[in-house]
């Protein structure tokens, strides 16, 4: 007995060594706590062991003792290597509670299964599946460190929680096939050892005592109640499960939009342009996905010519071209739930309490459509979809899995918009999203060769078909529609030879492409927001002002909109010194470029 008394000890006093290293600033009180606390974890995660008389070495408890060493370790100390230099005060003790307390937990179901003799060949295989489950957890996140040099955070969860099925495949099919051979043999290879070293322990029944078995089965039953209850059951509140579900709340608060659409709705005034245009006209946005102006040749002087129509256009005195627009941060629904609605960088709203550009356009007499190649699966409730939602019409392009849709397909939609009415219409575009070789057809490769995976030229192909999109969709719209004006603005950029972290990683990630078309009777009817635009080309401006920007261009007056917030309008208060990006955190004006 007093070898499991010894490694109690030493597990305990391990434990609590690693909690106070690892912990950051907190104070004597709750480091005292957690002295007392890890007492009873020690002493459960070693008990069925004990009672058992199970070797400490035997495979069956060193799986489990794996299993809980791997939930100890991980989170902690990855939160820790991200946060430790620009964080005072962080401390996760219950990842340590739940790792001392799964081995017991585990151990425990082990020796009540082999003790009764019950199907133990089948059960212990499902233990075994049980055991394989909870070390994905830590090996995903060893992964995302790899990855990205991060733990993951509540942008990293965002972007996770929103990405649909065919972004998945997409991503795996992106990868080495190398690397997912070896990854898929390691985990097959995990799995087996586990199913090996669990069932074959079948002699433990005749080394127990029914005496022996009370504590281990009341441990189970305490353990499986205080580790998974619903409520304050302590797996919901490890770090990377409640990071989890606060994320998940999120997306469930953004639902609040739906509902409080009435009241919004009702406590909107809008009073719509005059003079009016001499028959019934079109007003479109275009969100661009992924763009970054740093590649775009209408925007600097980038070797290639990667976007010709669009730097013919910078001639043109019917379109404004804004060589100094950032996005809100490098994520899409962060930057777009900002772009689309009064929510933005510089105020106390919220979203799901703030009009959007949609209401606008309602309030002000338009009929709306929206159209997206983005894809709906998996992410039917994120803001961006629920905006999107409440237009007259709202569609999406089929997303079946594992095939491609280019964002040729959108132009499909366009003769469905009625011509006989006032339009305003989104276009959201798959644009320049890895894997950039998918987002457009092999017949339109200029700078890489077809079917050739290379990242640099794939992205510049993928940036001249967005061009040559974005000239089919002006085109027919001027044609069809009586094209008044266009909008087109990314929701971040990239930088397509580095692998795309979910988090603020440089500002070539939030530098974006912005232009403005509008048409001669916009001009002679608007000249002052026309002039100003054009008066503003130089400015400073972030995507959370988008909605702003679209009720100048539509000349309302309403009592949600600030002017001081428009781009377009004379009253413009932002500059390069006062302009933020990664959600508040920095300043354009340290944009080293």
């Amino acid at each position: 007995m007093s070898i499991y008394i010894i490694a109690g000890i030493c597990l305990y006093i391990a434990s609590y060594a690693f909690y106070v290293t690892f912990s950051h600033g907190l104070g004597h009180k709750a480091e005292y706590l957690q002295l007392r606390r890890f007492i009873p974890c020690a002493i459960l995660a070693v008990l069925p062991t004990a009672c058992a008389n199970i070797t400490l070495s035997s495979p069956l408890i060193i799986s489990s003792f794996i299993v809980g060493l791997s939930w100890i370790i991980t989170y902690p100390l990855l939160y820790f290597k991200t946060n430790h230099i620009r964080s005072n005060d962080f401390g996760y003790h219950l990842d340590i509670v739940f790792g001392l307390y799964v081995i017991g937990w585990l151990t425990s179901i082990k020796v009540i299964i082999l003790y009764f003799n019950f199907l133990p060949t089948a059960l212990l295989a499902i233990e075994s599946t049980i055991e394989l489950l909870l070390l994905l957890i830590p090996l995903a996140q060893w992964g995302y460190y790899y990855l990205y040099d991060t733990c993951i955070d509540d942008n990293g969860m965002m972007m996770i929680q929103e990405t649909n099925y065919n972004e998945v495949i997409e991503y795996f099919s992106s990868l080495p096939k190398i690397f997912l051979y070896t990854s898929f043999a390691f985990l097959v290879s995990i799995y087996s050892l586990l199913i090996y070293t669990n069932i074959n322990f079948l002699h433990i029944k005749s080394n127990i005592s029914i005496n022996n078995l009370i504590p281990i089965f009341l441990t189970f039953i305490f353990l499986t109640v205080y580790l998974w209850k619903k409520k304050k059951g302590v797996f919901i509140r490890t770090g990377i499960v409640e990071l989890y579900l606060d994320v998940k709340e999120y997306f469930e608060t953004t639902k609040l939009y739906v509902h409080n659409m009435n009241e919004r709705v009702a406590n909107l005034t809008v009073t719509p342009s005059k003079p009016l245009f001499s028959k019934p006209s079109t007003i479109i946005l275009v969100i661009g996905e992924s763009e970054a102006r740093d590649y775009m040749s209408a925007f600097c002087d980038y070797p290639l010519n990667t976007t010709p129509w669009l730097r013919n256009k910078k001639n043109d005195d019917n379109f404004i071209l804004f060589p100094h627009a950032y996005s809100t941060i490098p994520h899409t629904v962060s930057a777009l739930e900002r772009a689309l609605t009064e929510f933005n960088q510089y105020n106390d709203k919220q979203f799901y309490t703030s009009c959007s550009i949609i209401d606008i356009a309602h309030k002000a007499g338009y009929n709306t459509y929206w159209y997206s190649n983005q894809g709906h699966l998996g992410c039917a409730d994120t803001p961006v979809t629920l905006v999107a939602n409440t237009s007259n019409v709202a569609k999406w392009t089929k997303q079946n899995l594992n095939q491609l849709q280019f964002d040729e397909s959108l132009l499909e939609y366009l003769p469905e918009i009625d011509p006989s009415t006032n339009n305003f219409v989104v276009i959201h575009l798959k644009g320049n999203h890895f894997n950039y070789i998918n987002r457009y057809p092999q017949s339109f490769a200029k700078f890489s060769e077809p079917d050739k995976y290379d990242l640099i030229p794939n992205y510049l192909d993928s940036v001249a078909y967005t061009d040559y999109i974005l000239q089919q969709i002006t085109e027919y719209a001027q044609k069809n529609l009586n094209l008044q004006a266009l909008l087109y603005f990314s929701d971040h950029g990239v930088t397509p030879d580095q692998r795309r972290s979910p988090n603020f990683n440089g500002f070539a990630a939030v530098r974006i492409p912005m232009f403005c078309y509008f048409s001669e009777e916009y001009k002679s009817l608007y000249p002052q927001t026309f002039e100003t635009l054009k008066n503003h080309s130089d400015y400073y401006w972030t995507n959370d002002l988008a909605y702003e920007l679209i009720c100048g261009i539509l000349n309302i007056t309403s009592n949600h909109y600030d002017e001081s917030n428009s781009l377009a309008s004379p009253k413009y208060k932002f500059t390069k010194e006062t302009l933020k990006t990664d959600l508040g955190k920095r300043y354009l004006k340290d944009d080293p470029n």
